[in-house]
């Protein structure tokens, strides 16, 4: 049996939304709520996206009540545009999972190039396919998958990432345990395209795989004591509805913006072991995002992550340690991202507007940061043309390796 089909209404078809078939979970006003919120979103951008199942969905809409907090259906989304030759092995790879309960659903953003072709190469019950008539844009495509799992959890894992075979099944070791657990990090890495290097992601010396509280994952988080990726995050789905899926006017942070106020909602699962990829390349939305962009969703992160705080933090000394690491993290974040856009070529000149308005998020350096500091001041003060020719040379050498 090859993947499934759903066909997408055009605009003239009229909604028809029955909360009783939308999605088989308990949290059914919830998923009708985030139906409306998201179906304007989407309508706005292109053709309505369906909500309504077939008589064919109803048939396998998931998991019975008895077996569904012992083995829990999770959906591995995978939204993608126009990547047919980093599709095939992000599909191969999610079909692979230990773990035995589970959908593999792909929204395809209404792709131009082989990614039917790629598809249909696959004969997979467990395979979903929704195909956008037009592109509706990242996150909105995003929220389509969102509206469409019928996962109790769901985790998205971007065309060009990876994950382990054993992802799954290391979250669900935690939320057998727990079964009302919001949020799942495991450890990812970051694997670099051009080079075929991977950066093994940074295990905690201080938490354990097991159930914590999340501000304590958190925490270890914004000290950069470890790694996580997007792709290594798992998320109950009717929390994520309940939050009116990803946020539009976010093209840098839009699921961080989800994932890191959840870590504050209570309990949160940590799996102290690399279990995916997040790949490093020039065709990346973050690579082409403009700087200012990219250091204003990082301030909006953390203003949301300082808010949430606030809200949920009873004890004061807590509250006050995690913002002044939110702060800390924005700032040694905002070295990183302006050096590393130096190094690609933007000019000292198109930094400088940016550096006046933004330099305020440096104050919260402090004394172990002197070396990234500096850093960023040699990357600032090297002449254009130099750094153009460091740049020649390492892709030189990248080729050679």
């Amino acid at each position: 049996m090859g993947p499934m089909l759903l066909r997408m209404p055009g605009k003239s078809e009229q909604w028809n939304i029955d909360r009783s078939s939308v999605i088989a979970t308990e949290g059914m006003t919830q998923v009708f709520e985030f139906a409306m919120r998201v179906s304007s979103e989407i309508e706005n951008s292109a053709s309505a996206v369906s909500l309504e199942r077939s008589e064919a969905e109803e048939a396998i809409a998931g998991p019975d009540p008895v077996s569904r907090w012992t083995d829990p259906l999770v959906t591995i989304a995978i939204p993608t545009f126009n990547r047919a030759t980093w599709l095939r092995d992000c599909v191969r790879l999610a079909l692979n999972q230990s773990y035995p309960h589970f959908e593999v659903l792909v929204s395809d953003n209404a792709s131009t190039d082989e990614t039917a072709l790629v598809l249909g190469q696959f004969n997979d019950e467990r395979l979903r396919v929704v195909r956008q008539p037009k592109n509706i844009g990242a996150t909105a495509n995003w929220n389509a998958c969102v509206a469409q799992a019928r996962g109790d959890y769901i985790v998205f894992v971007p065309d060009d990432d990876r994950i382990a075979p054993w992802l799954l099944e290391r979250c669900l070791s935690l939320i057998r345990r727990e079964p009302e657990l919001p949020i799942v990090m495991a450890l990812g890495e970051a694997r670099i395209v051009a080079s075929g290097r991977n950066l093994p992601p940074q295990a905690s010396r201080n938490l354990t795989t097991g159930i914590w509280d999340g501000v304590d994952v958190l925490d270890e988080y914004l000290r950069r004591r470890i790694m996580v990726q997007g792709c290594t995050t798992l998320l109950r789905t009717e929390r994520l509805r309940a939050w009116g899926g990803f946020p539009a006017g976010w093209p840098f942070a839009s699921d961080l913006s989800r994932h890191l106020p959840l870590l504050l909602e209570g309990k949160a699962g940590f799996i102290n072991e690399c279990c995916g990829s997040y790949s490093l390349h020039d065709a990346t939305q973050t690579s082409r995002l403009a700087l200012e962009s990219h250091l204003e969703d990082l301030k909006k992160l953390i203003d949301l992550i300082t808010l949430t705080a606030e809200r949920r933090i009873g004890n004061e000394r807590k509250r006050v340690q995690l913002q002044l690491r939110a702060r800390h993290f924005l700032a040694r974040e905002a070295v990183g991202i302006i050096a590393s856009y130096r190094r690609r070529g933007t000019r000292f000149r198109e930094l400088l507007p940016v550096l006046r308005q933004r330099g305020r998020y440096l104050l919260a350096l402090r004394g172990q940061d002197t070396f990234a500091l500096m850093g960023l001041a040699c990357w600032l003060l090297l002449p254009a043309p130099i750094i153009g020719r460091l740049r020649r040379l390492k892709r030189k050498l990248t080729s050679k390796a």
